[in-house]
């Protein structure tokens, strides 16, 4: 089943309902994602190549949108988990100059499992533009936080 929009937001209970009955969960985690038109950007469902360790429990299927030119090369990007770029580069609906490398790499574990608090409950969630904030400070100091993978 493929989940998109709002629903990306729980995909730890979806999955899991899901899986419970056998059922595959598939996403597009190149494509903004949103039910509603004027979301910003930061707040709409995608998954960095980065964040794919986060989803990878819930999700089975990690379907990329593009055209036969570029489809090589995002397979490539999204199976390293590496990408310094512009997310608009990567994801063609991101609008916005935000660049990769400066996103903290809790980003998709949070994304993944906040339901989405911010559309029902604005004033107390403000996680996506926290992650704003902090990416541009980042940038304008030019310091870059990765995180490593450590193989055992």
């Amino acid at each position: 089943m493929y989940i998109c929009e709002e629903l990306g937001f729980s995909l730890e209970k979806i999955s899991k309902l899901l899986h419970d009955n056998n059922v595959k969960v598939r996403v597009y985690p190149n494509i903004c994602q949103s039910s509603f038109p004027e979301t910003p950007s930061i707040k709409t469902f995608f998954i960095r190549p980065e964040d794919i360790s986060a989803y990878s429990a819930f999700v089975d299927v990690f379907e990329l949108i593009s055209d036969e030119s570029r489809q090589q090369t995002l397979f490539k990007i999204y199976k390293q988990e590496k990408w310094f770029g512009k997310l608009k580069d990567l994801i063609p609906t991101f609008k916005g100059e935000l660049d990769s490398k400066y996103i903290l790499s809790s980003f998709g574990e949070i994304r993944s499992k906040c339901g989405k608090r911010c559309m029902y409950q604005p004033d107390r969630c403000s996680i996506c533009n926290r992650f704003l904030e902090l990416a541009d400070t980042l940038k304008e100091n030019n310091i870059i936080v990765r995180k490593e993978k450590i193989n055992n």
